[in-house]
């Protein structure tokens, strides 16, 4: 194995990439020794030399002027050393078509990756940083009063005077040096700093990606003098990216630390330190505002549909989709993006509920007009979304509810309400629902009402969806139909149209009575045959229909049964639960029991009352019997063949027998 000498100590090693057996230095660090070495040969001073160590004490990416690492590269003629070194390569001399090969990109932890920045062709000179008082005359925070009115001096020949010295004067003074120091890029060396400036430049994407390593207040104020130099026709999600990436940027400036740094700087500097964090904080407040009023800026160049894309990926990502609070940065920003889209809020608002009266109005024209309306009004409460869904989702993590969306919520909530209660449109109400549901989920108190709307709604479908498969269910149930006659034959038919029995067609609710009976047919005592007969009668006509089937006769009475007798039981206990009285015969019938006629051979004929548990039932001799228990005389006969509904009421008197009720019309509530 070929032997190999440390860079860093002189020690023989085993080989080039083996560590050192005396210092320990390992390849990578050997590197950067070596060409920390041959650096020095080509920095130009002894502060430049200086301002080189403090980095490398820092652990930063060193930077360099143009040239510097090329001259130490060619001076150490090594590329194998070079390329194990992990220092980051001086960029500043790259032409600018080389930004197009770039993609480095930060990372947001709310906003994900910002893609490849773009800039635009008619950029500013002079970033925010370049328009500092530093940047104006090209000073540090490290220098002391004597060179900047060096450097001012220096800079009448090119700039104009009153610039030049007011640049001096706000350096100068310590009260107003504040305010540059906060806007410039405080606690860096000067080399790192003006490379900064330079990179703004040159090599935009690579700039942001090294102050992704700064401070807090450092990161903001590069990302906010890069975002004037970005091309409005970068993409939403980028603009949404780079903008959270300031507002997180600047949630994190810690005044105190602020305090401390320039502080720092001013000992270096000579100048009198800050007495009253106080004076930092009020700066870094008036920063915030300066942040602020950028974004808006340079969002104004956006168009308006782009515009509203991005503060919507904005609070979106800041807000994690509406569970956590976003940076101050952003609500701050929100308020003033409401402030502006307030007029096109109130336009579209006063469209919508334009549209709202109007099918108030139209709705008796039914659905086939209400539907083209709420086609509208959709569309116009969506477009009224787009812009304000930022708006609800940042006020409702921070607490707030937005009024006018709150406001017009209800207003269409009670349109769906009137549809349903008024004009029985369900389906409508439903899609109305709905699509609060959807716009609106960012409001908590119009939710819980939409909520129990929705369950309501739903409710009924499967209430009437249970009713149409009971109407399903009981029209199968009914359905019969058969040919009655030797030669000639009839149909007779039964249905929720009706019932027919030679070509005659009585509707279901048009029948007021129906009976039934059989009669058995012997002779000599011995039974031959049996004849059943069954009656149903409307307001004007009684229909009879006579078989000798039984099979016929026992399908028949079971579904007219369910067709109309069940149907007039019901209507008899709700007339008698409402105060109504029903003669069958010689006796009257009401809620609590009956009034019977008892004859007499030699007197006047006697009404005897008497209340359901004075009362029994039987049947005999094809009739139906109702008497008085203790007076066998005080008794109704209702032949089965003849009186009307004499099963419907027999049927409701042994249902109230069973059920043990003191009242017939206690069967409908089941006591």
């Amino acid at each position: 194995m070929t032997a190999s000498v440390c860079f860093n100590c002189g020690t023989e090693k085993a080989g080039a990439f083996a560590p050192c057996p005396s210092c320990k230095s390992t390849p990578k660090g050997e590197a950067q020794f070596a060409l920390s070495m041959a650096l020095c040969e080509h920095l130009h001073s002894r502060r430049d030399l200086t301002i080189f160590a403090e980095d490398i004490r820092a652990h930063r990416k060193l930077m360099f002027a143009p040239g510097v690492l090329e001259q130490a590269r060619e001076a150490l003629k090594d590329k194998q050393l070079v390329a194990m070194l992990g220092m980051v390569a001086d960029r500043t001399q790259q032409p600018q078509s080389t930004q197009s090969k770039s993609t480095a990109s930060p990372s947001s932890t709310k906003g994900g990756h910002a893609g490849k920045i773009k800039v635009r062709a008619d950029a500013p000179k002079l970033t925010a940083l370049d328009r500092t008082a530093f940047g104006i005359l090209g000073a540090t925070t490290r220098d002391n009063r004597r060179r900047i009115v060096e450097l001012a001096d220096d800079k009448h020949l090119s700039l104009d005077t009153e610039i030049c010295t007011k640049a001096r004067s706000d350096l100068t003074n310590p009260r107003i040096r504040l305010v540059a120091e906060i806007a410039w890029l405080p606690g860096l060396s000067p080399k790192r700093a003006n490379a900064y400036c330079v990179l703004l430049h040159q090599d935009i994407d690579y700039c942001m990606k090294l102050a992704g390593e700064e401070g807090p207040l450092v990161r903001a104020n590069l990302i906010v003098a890069a975002l004037e130099l970005f091309d409005p026709e970068m993409g939403a999600d980028d603009w949404a990216n780079w903008i959270l990436e300031l507002a997180e940027a600047a949630d994190k400036i810690d005044p105190a630390d602020v305090f401390r740094t320039i502080n720092e700087d001013r000992a270096v500097a000579d100048f009198p330190e800050i007495q009253s964090l106080g004076a930092v904080e009020e700066e870094v407040s008036a920063r915030f505002r300066y942040y602020k009023d950028t974004i808006k800026e340079v969002m104004d160049h956006l168009s308006t549909t782009k515009m509203i894309q991005v503060v919507k990926d904005v609070v979106e990502a800041a807000t994690v989709s509406g569970t956590e609070p976003a940076p101050m940065l952003i609500d701050e920003l929100i308020d003033s993006f409401e402030a502006g889209v307030r007029p096109f809020l109130e336009r579209e608002g006063n469209n919508a509920r334009k549209l709202v009266k109007t099918t108030y109005d139209s709705a008796a024209g039914g659905e086939r007009v209400v539907k083209p309306l709420l086609d509208k009004l959709e569309q116009v409460v969506r477009n009224w979304d787009k812009v304000a869904k930022p708006i609800k989702i940042n006020m409702n993590v921070r607490g707030i509810e937005h009024g006018p969306s709150m406001a017009l919520a209800y207003e269409i909530r009670n349109l769906g309400i009137d549809l349903y209660k008024n004009h029985g449109m369900l389906e409508q109400t439903q899609r109305i629902t709905n699509l609060l549901q959807e716009l609106f989920s960012e409001l908590p108190a119009v939710v819980d009402h939409l909520d129990e709307d929705a369950k309501a709604i739903d409710s009924i479908f499967e209430q009437r969806k249970q009713a149409k498969d009971q109407t399903e269910q009981w029209a199968n149930e009914i359905t019969y139909e058969t040919q009655i006659g030797l030669v000639f034959k009839d149909t007779l038919r039964i249905s929720p149209k009706g019932i027919e029995w030679k070509g005659v067609r009585s509707p279901l609710d048009s029948i007021t009575g129906v009976g039934w009976g059989a009669t058995r047919n012997s002779v000599n005592g011995i039974p031959t045959s049996t004849d059943y007969f069954i009656f149903y009668c409307d307001s004007l006509n009684v229909t009879r229909v006579q078989t000798n089937r039984e099979q016929v006769y026992s399908s028949f009475i079971d579904k007219l049964w369910k067709a109309a007798g069940v149907r007039l039981m019901s209507e008899m206990l709700e007339g008698l639960r409402a105060g109504k009285r029903y003669q069958f015969g010689d006796a009257v019938l009401d809620d609590l029991g009956m009034e019977f006629r008892k004859t007499h051979f030699f007197g006047a004929d006697e009404k005897i009352r008497a209340n359901w548990s004075q009362i029994q039932i039987w049947s005999a001799n094809g009739s139906s019997y109702i008497g008085v228990k203790s007076d066998k005389k005080a008794f109704l006969e209702l032949p089965y063949q003849a009186a009307n509904n004499a099963h419907v009421l027999e049927a409701a008197i042994r249902i109230c027998f069973k059920n043990g009720g003191d009242r017939l019309s206690s069967i409908l509530t089941g006591g």
